[in-house]
């Protein structure tokens, strides 16, 4: 049973990746944590999705070599969150298109084809947060998550930024010098890599500093304006959700003293 349980609490700290894909269905049935308050969910519910193409996607659908899949679309929509009690409004805004399906008998014989209209939002506002947000974190390094969760939608780059960004607002908050005292009298700014050297001393968190150095790397692509992966990105995610739970809430360090005082009925 306890196995269990510790296998169930690693499956909650992953981040479920199929509700952020970036190019959703027309319906926009997706639904994501809202981002005020931590029971609700936002959804499109009954509300349209306002789809316009621009007039010079227009006229090129008379051209001879015209196909479905040239077709550029905006949308808008707004997305409610469903706790009462809250209501959030969440609008959203972006592109879209339309992708051609060619249709096959048993046999390979062609019977035709479909389309399908697809959205990919660049902004939600408020934006969603990717993970909870705890309540205990401070505020800069809230700000930096929102920011970043704003991001996602329109840059993966420059989320990747922000939250390496966060990353030194925890260290600030830890206590963790940004500056040392340099050989002409004046003061260095401190790499984050130093700094993460020094909370794994002073604070004794190997693995943890291991987590923030491998947040450092991929964070450095981002600021650096190198493409991100969407599979390094979401894998920071994991790493990081799981490294602020163990400075501010000590889970595993909680889930230890839990085993112990199990074992320690057998005495």
């Amino acid at each position: 049973m306890l196995w269990w349980r510790v296998m169930k609490w690693w499956s909650m700290m992953a981040i479920e990746r199929s509700v952020w894909r970036t190019r959703i269905d027309e319906s926009f049935k997706n639904t994501y944590p809202c981002p005020r308050c931590d029971k609700g969910r936002i959804a499109r519910g009954n509300n349209p999705v306002i789809l316009v193409e621009p007039r010079y996607s227009e006229r090129e659908h008379i051209l001879d070599e015209w196909e479905p899949d040239w077709i550029v679309l905006s949308f808008t929509t707004v997305l409610i969150c469903d706790n009462k009690a809250c209501g959030e409004v969440v609008s959203v805004s972006g592109r879209g298109g339309v992708e051609e399906y060619y249709l096959y008998g048993p046999y390979g014989e062609p019977e035709g084809s479909e389309v399908n209209t697809w959205l990919q939002p660049v902004s939600m506002f408020p934006a969603p947060p990717l993970f909870p947000i705890a309540k205990n974190l401070p505020q800069e390094v809230k700000k930096e998550l929102k920011l970043a969760f704003q991001l996602y939608w329109s840059d993966r780059s420059a989320s990747t930024s922000r939250l390496r960004t966060s990353l030194e607002r925890i260290l600030d908050d830890q206590g963790i010098a940004a500056n040392k005292p340099d050989k002409a009298g004046g003061l260095r700014r401190l790499t984050l890599f130093e700094r993460i050297d020094i909370f794994e001393k002073e604070k004794n968190e190997v693995e943890i500093a291991e987590s923030m150095n491998a947040m450092r790397i991929v964070g450095n692509l981002g600021t650096h304006g190198d493409e991100v992966t969407e599979g390094d990105y979401f894998d920071l995610i994991d790493v990081f959700e799981d490294a602020i739970s163990e400075v501010y809430e000590h889970k595993t360090a909680k889930l230890k003293a839990k085993k112990k005082a199990l074992l320690n009925l057998k005495k």
